[in-house]
């Protein structure tokens, strides 16, 4: 499933949020709600549709690249435009997929069940679907 209004929503709705450095997610549960034990998320982020391109994106950001470059970069490679994008987005953590230091920082690709997204003007329930969150770990770093 593509995600590509919730990815439009997402840049309308967090604008320059990310600008400086990877999106943050877990931002609404706060310390301890992670999400690990089936609670609700709900973050603006970048997602993409496989933990490869998540990690396409990694790299090139810790390689120096913007957040807008990085993303265009990996929907060019996979030539999808819809692969990877910044997407406000209630989600259920599922499983850690890997974990390397950007910038001194320690940056997780995680799997996410999203299951609604805003669009700009209000949240929308849809079917759950698999995406992966570059998600920088609050509080810990190198």
């Amino acid at each position: 499933m593509r995600l590509s209004w919730f990815i439009a929503a997402g840049l309308l709705f967090a604008g320059g949020l990310v600008a400086g450095s990877l999106a943050q997610a877990d931002e609404v549960n706060g310390p301890g709600q992670l999400g690990l034990d089936g609670k609700m998320n709900v973050s603006v982020g970048i997602i993409c549709n496989t933990s490869e391109q998540a990690a396409a994106y990694i790299h090139m950001r810790a390689g120096g690249s913007e957040i807008r470059s990085a993303v265009l970069a990996v929907n060019e490679s996979v030539k999808d435009p819809k692969a990877c994008g910044l997407a406000a987005v209630a989600y259920v953590r599922d499983k850690t997929m890997s974990t390397e230091t950007v910038h001194g920082t320690l940056t997780s690709i995680v799997r996410i069940n999203v299951v609604a997204g805003y669009d700009g003007e209000g949240w929308s329930r849809v079917p759950a679907v698999t995406q992966y969150a570059v998600i920088e770990a609050k509080g810990l770093s190198i």
